[in-house]
């Protein structure tokens, strides 16, 4: 009986997409600069600093509110189908997941490690990557934006995939012994408040940077000390 479990979160974990996230965003806002009232472009320090934690409605409505422009509920709505358009269209690009995420799923699913995701993404998204990658099969939960009423850094999120694996396991999981692997600040705040440890990933911030936010750090996922992650899980 597992007492352990692993969720990871997707964007710049699973699938190197933050930058993908970053050209829709500014897409949306450039496709409809007459209802904002000005260009608004957000820079690449701002986003991975910021706005990288949130999901589209709530990333749109911080970046719009600070910079002082409109964000209704209406023009939300409105720039959050712009940039899904835009994102679908491109998510063809993308062949592989991130390096080591293959071979640790099948490290964990050897180990009968529970696995889940927990994302700020739409699982419409998710699950097309998911599928693409031929990677669907090793996640028991998936927790996406439409499952919550609060996104990351909230642990609303974690919370919800750590007991949505206890009853599926029908186990008695331990959050102590159970990891988390994030690549945002926010994302750990949101892990470390559920109680889980995290292992960040300096997919989106520099490894110092991301040290500071995690339990545990790694360049990417080929770095991390197999022996190292049995002792975390107390398998």
């Amino acid at each position: 009986m597992p007492t352990s479990c692993v969720i990871f979160d997707f964007d710049g974990v699973i699938a190197d997409t933050e930058s993908l996230h970053l050209q829709a965003y500014n897409h949306a806002f450039k496709e409809h600069t007459p209802q904002l009232g000005r260009p608004l472009v957000i820079s690449h320090e701002a986003y991975y600093s910021t706005y990288i934690a949130y999901g589209d409605r709530e990333a749109f409505q911080h970046m719009l509110a600070d910079a002082d422009l409109p964000h209704d509920a209406p023009l939300l709505r409105t720039l959050c189908q712009a940039k899904e358009h835009l994102f679908a269209q491109r998510l063809a690009d993308f062949a592989q997941p991130l390096p080591g995420v293959r071979d640790l799923l099948t490290w964990l699913e050897t180990r009968h490690v529970p696995r889940a995701i927990c994302s700020g993404a739409a699982r419409k998204e998710i699950e097309t990557l998911l599928n693409a990658f031929h990677i669907r099969n090793h996640f028991d939960v998936l927790v996406t934006i439409e499952d919550v009423r609060y996104g990351k850094p909230d642990p609303e999120g974690y919370n919800t995939a750590f007991d949505k694996l206890h009853i599926k396991y029908d186990a008695t999981l331990n959050k102590s012994t159970s990891l988390v692997i994030e690549d945002s600040a926010g994302g750990c705040a949101a892990a470390q408040a559920a109680g889980i440890p995290v292992l960040a990933v300096a997919t989106s911030l520099p490894l110092k940077e991301v040290q500071r936010h995690a339990t545990h750090a790694v360049p990417d996922l080929t770095h991390l000390d197999l022996t190292q992650l049995s002792q975390w899980l107390a398998l």
